[in-house]
């Protein structure tokens, strides 16, 4: 199914179920329409973000370049680069899995991929020093030693997998 057909279909749904509520109760109708709208309105600036941050990355890195520096033949160096590197963002997923399809699609290994995803939606090191200050210094420390080390390995195991099935 392509991705136009599938976003006629859901939205198809979702006006033939808002149209079954407001004809049931025409108050609790016209609540889920200003509902929907305000969310709509409220994300916006966000998605505009992610589409300008996907838009700027691809302008700035190559095809070439990410499959150079991220794909298999860069081995263990790119998956090490963006494990760190990944674990110094803090960003959340709906900003980080659409760059992680851009690196995807632009030659990035599967493995390294899933090391960015993990790591830059769960290893944030910036937020060490509120973390210290509310938690001590121990329990930060060992949060983003072992976010750090699961992304590794949800990044190794995938692309392990990966490796396998293909």
């Amino acid at each position: 199914m392509n991705n136009l057909l599938f976003a006629i279909l859901v939205n198809g749904v979702i006006v033939a179920i808002w149209l079954y509520i407001l004809i049931k109760d025409k108050e609790k109708g016209l609540k889920a329409l200003t509902t929907g709208w305000q969310t709509i309105f409220g994300m916006l600036p966000l998605i505009l973000i992610i589409v300008g941050l996907i838009g700027l990355f691809s302008a700035f890195f190559s095809p070439e370049n990410i499959a150079n520096y991220l794909g298999d033949q860069a081995g263990w160096k790119g998956f090490f680069f963006v494990s760190v590197f990944s674990s110094f963002l803090q960003i959340p997923g709906i900003i980080a899995f659409p760059i992680a399809a851009t690196l995807y699609h632009g030659g990035a290994a599967v493995g390294t991929v899933a090391v960015f995803a993990c790591a830059s939606t769960m290893a944030s090191i910036f937020t060490l020093p509120i973390e210290m200050k509310y938690l001590g210094k121990k329990l930060p420390f060992i949060r983003v030693g072992l976010t750090y080390l699961i992304s590794v390995t949800v990044g190794l195991l995938t692309g392990l997998i990966f490796h396998l099935v293909s």
